[in-house]
C-alpha cells in the first residue's frame, strides 16, 4: 500500500502566475485566442487533486504553458464535485470513466478539433489514464494520445492502442518505474508506445519548489531541473506531431 499511503500526501508546489480556468458546462476549462479548431489537453492530477491550494498553481501553471500552444485545456477533477478529499477515497476505474466522459464532452465543443485530444496525467492520475486505454478499442477512445508522469502501472490493465508517452522517474520510489516498462516490453517493438525514464530522478520530479529529496515514511520525491526541463521538451515534441 506504499503508493495509496504516499500520494495522499499534498506536494508543495510552484506558485506561478498561470492561465485562469472558467466554468463552461461541467468542467474548467481554459481557452486560447480564436474560433479554432483547436488541439486540446485533459489534465488529470494526482491524488491531492486540484482543491489544494498548493497543488492547483502548478496545474494552472501547466495550462498555461499548453494554451499558449493553442490548446483548449480541461481539468478533470475527480474529487472535488464528488466531495472527496484524496484519491484514496475513489478508484481508478472510476477516474477513468469520468476522464473519457470529459473528453467526450470536448468532442461536442466546435472549437476542438477532434482528432487532437491528449489525455495527460501524473501519478494516481497517469495510472488512471491507462485505465482508460484498456477499456475501449482505439477506434472508440474520445481522446487521441496520452501523457502520463510517473504512473501507477502495477495491477493496471491496459494496452497502448493510441500513442503514448510515458515519462518515468529512476529512482522512484512511489510508483517504480519497472512494471511500466515491463508493460511497454510486452506490447513489442512496434507499440505507439515512447517510454523515456531520467537517471536520478525521483517522484514528482517536474515540481520545481520541491528540494531535491524530500524524504516520506513510505517513499522519496523531489524536483530535478534537468529531467523536468527534458520531460517538457518531450511532451512539446510529442503535441507536435501530426494526429494519426
Amino acid at each position: 500500500m506504499r503508493f495509496f499511503r504516499v500520494v495522499a500526501l499534498a506536494l508543495v508546489l510552484l506558485i506561478s502566475p498561470g492561465a485562469s480556468a472558467a466554468a463552461d458546462g461541467p468542467y474548467e476549462v481554459v481557452r486560447p485566442d480564436g474560433p479554432g479548431p483547436h488541439p486540446a489537453a485533459l489534465l488529470v492530477p494526482g491524488c491531492s487533486g486540484f482543491a489544494s491550494p498548493r497543488a492547483r498553481p502548478f496545474y494552472d501553471d501547466v495550462a498555461a504553458r499548453l494554451r499558449a500552444r493553442g490548446h483548449v485545456v480541461v481539468f478533470v477533477d475527480y474529487l472535488r464535485p464528488r466531495g472527496l478529499r484524496s484519491c484514496l477515497e475513489t478508484a481508478a476505474p472510476i477516474v477513468a470513466q469520468e476522464l473519457l466522459a470529459a473528453a467526450r464532452w470536448l468532442r461536442t465543443q466546435p472549437s476542438v478539433d477532434p482528432r487532437r485530444i491528449t489525455a495527460i496525467g501524473w501519478s494516481f492520475g497517469g495510472g488512471s489514464t491507462l485505465f482508460a486505454l484498456g477499456m475501449h478499442a482505439a477506434g472508440e477512445l474520445p481522446f487521441s494520445r496520452a501523457i502520463v508522469y510517473y504512473p501507477l502501472c502495477a495491477s493496471v490493465p491496459w494496452r497502448a492502442n493510441i500513442p503514448v508517452l510515458m515519462l518515468l522517474a529512476g529512482d522512484d520510489d512511489v510508483t517504480a518505474p519497472e512494471p511500466c516498462e515491463a508493460a511497454a516490453r510486452a506490447m513489442g517493438r512496434a507499440s505507439p508506445v515512447k517510454v523515456v525514464r531520467y537517471a536520478g530522478a525521483l517522484h514528482g520530479f517536474d515540481m520545481s519548489t520541491l528540494p531535491a529529496r524530500m524524504p516520506y515514511y513510505a517513499g522519496t520525491m523531489g524536483h530535478h531541473p534537468d529531467a523536468a526541463a527534458a520531460a517538457w521538451r518531450e511532451v512539446e515534441a510529442f503535441l507536435a506531431e501530426a494526429p494519426r
